[in-house]
């Protein structure tokens, strides 16, 4: 049943809307009946409906009020605009702020089933679509889970793919990787994804089961029903697959194939297996297609001596020199070349600093800010990496972000909660968040409010709302300004909503407290 809620300051209309309309025939049940915009407010969020039916012209809020308030908080409401016939160009303009449709308010209230119906259908098809798009969300995050290793836990994992449309039986995993310019647009990124999805999914047809990105330039595919003496037979699709990219798409294609698993537990060792083919390429980028084999690793070699490196560029990262740590990196790397260690001796070290960095973010308590948009780390990317310059660059990159944040960090926390309240000094006056207020100071915003709170005592939005109240009472008190005038200065969309968050807040409302005030000073 979907959720009604009705609003018109008519009695006689509240009353035919609750018993002129079948809503059960129609699938519906009416949850809440306000007499003004204002109740629509104050119930929204608890009655949460699905249909919202509104006269045009209400106190409190009018119609174009709600239908605004619906689309800037994003909520999945459907709104229709009851209207006489003299407001028609005023419904039309509620229907361009996303009403869902308008009804002129006849004898009978003709055209509202209607009405209501078409929303029911789009509140169905949009439910299935995220059904759908939920059932593939809620593969792709399990296999991200899985790959990432943030799920390792044997029962839990078995209990997820239970309830997935995910079969795993004697699969493979095959990673993709292709070498794309950091210069690549996102258009050409689409059509060269587009193109590989496709080249696979003629290639393996049945045996396909999922295909997921998992990084912009690796490809992670989930071959299902395979049979023993498979080699020869993807060996050759993905050989046709490498040549059609190269030659339609001009792009460098490496592949890396795991061993054969036979359920969701033997995920993140075949993934690892991949990996593993696709790094026999590093550091002298030979062969495109690699099978998995055991046993193929040469036996590690290691640079005598790299402890210290590794100490010498991480005392520079935590000094925040991150042209410093760069070039000590680079130095580390040239040694390891020339001392001719093994790929996984250098994947090795820089696992080591990885980890070192991370130790360092933590205890520097920037680590928010710095793994913001990194959610899994580096580490997967640090074994897959292919190509020795795209390690360094990936290994840069770790430095010299590791680097600034611990810099930023050393400058202490007074200077952020400073920044952050020079900023709701200059901008209270706007719809302020604090997702705006960490944009403008270039921090992320649960680091800021987390920080923000245990330095102060107070959230940044009860601090925004105490300026607001502390320039409201000055107004009131010390100035001749109307009070629409004092909602309009603060930044209020109108005086409903001032009159509310001010008594909200003081217990009075902006009349009374001027009143008050004014009696007080006599």
């Amino acid at each position: 049943m979907y959720r009604v809620m009705l609003a018109d300051d008519e009695p006689i209309v509240r009353k035919a809307l609750q018993t002129l309309i079948d809503w059960k025939r129609l699938g519906c049940e009416v949850v809440f009946v306000a007499s003004n915009g204002r109740e629509v407010l104050e119930h929204m969020e608890e009655e949460a409906p699905d249909i919202l039916v509104t006269d045009i012209r209400m106190p409190g809020a009018d119609g174009i009020a709600l239908v605004k308030y619906v689309k800037e908080h994003e909520l999945p409401v459907q709104v229709i605009i009851l209207t006489a016939y003299a407001d028609f160009s005023y419904a039309q303009a509620a229907v361009k702020y996303g009403a869902a449709d308008y009804v002129t308010k006849t004898g009978a209230l003709d055209g509202l089933e209607s009405a209501v119906s078409r929303c029911c259908s789009q509140l169905e098809k949009e439910r299935r679509a995220e059904g759908e798009y939920g059932r593939e969300e809620a593969v792709e995050n399990f296999l991200r889970a899985v790959l990432d290793g943030s799920l390792y836990d044997e029962e839990e994992l078995e209990q997820r793919y239970r309830a997935l449309p995910l079969r795993l039986e004697n699969y493979l995993v095959l990673l993709f990787r292709f070498r794309l310019s950091p210069e690549t647009d996102s258009g050409t990124r689409s059509r060269i994804y587009k193109s590989l999805s496709d080249f696979l999914a003629m290639a393996f047809e049945e045996h396909m089961e999922k295909m997921l990105f998992i990084q912009r330039d690796m490809l992670c595919v989930l071959l299902k029903g395979m049979e023993e003496g498979y080699e020869a037979a993807v060996r050759a699709k993905c050989g046709q697959i490498i040549e059609m990219m190269d030659n339609f798409m001009q792009l460098f294609v490496c592949v890396g194939v795991s061993g054969m698993g036979r359920g969701a537990g033997d995920l993140k060792r075949l993934y690892e297996q991949a990996v593993s083919a696709l790094a026999y390429r590093f550091p002298d980028g030979t062969g495109k297609l690699n099978f998995y084999r055991e046993g193929t690793e040469p036996e590690e070699i290691r640079l005598p001596g790299e402890e210290k490196w590794l100490e010498d560029i991480c005392g520079a990262v935590e000094k925040g020199d991150a042209e410093k740590a760069v070039s000590l990196f680079h130095g580390l790397l040239q040694r390891q070349k020339e001392y001719g260690c093994t790929a996984s001796a250098v994947r090795n070290s820089g696992m080591s600093l990885q980890e070192r960095c991370r130790k360092l973010l933590m205890e520097g308590e920037a680590d928010e800010r710095s793994r913001q948009g990194r959610p899994g780390g580096i580490a997967h990317q640090i074994y897959g990496c292919v190509y020795l310059e795209e390690y360094s660059l990936l290994m840069e990159s770790l430095l010299k972000n590791t680097a600034q944040a611990m810099k930023g960090a050393a400058q202490g926390k007074e200077s952020l909660i400073n920044a952050c309240l020079r900023c709701i000094d200059d901008h209270y006056r706007e719809s302020l968040s604090v997702s705006d207020i960490a944009g403008r100071i270039g921090v992320n915003a649960s680091y800021l409010s987390r920080i923000f709170r245990e330095e102060t005592g107070n959230t940044i939005i009860h601090t925004i709302n105490e300026k607001k109240l502390s320039r409201a009472r000055e107004y009131l008190v010390q100035t001749d300004m109307k009070i629409y005038e004092i909602a309009e200065i603060l930044g209020f969309e109108n005086v409903t909503y001032f009159s509310h968050f001010f008594k909200k807040h003081t217990g009075l409302s902006p009349k009374d407290y001027k009143d008050k005030t004014e009696h007080n000073q006599k």
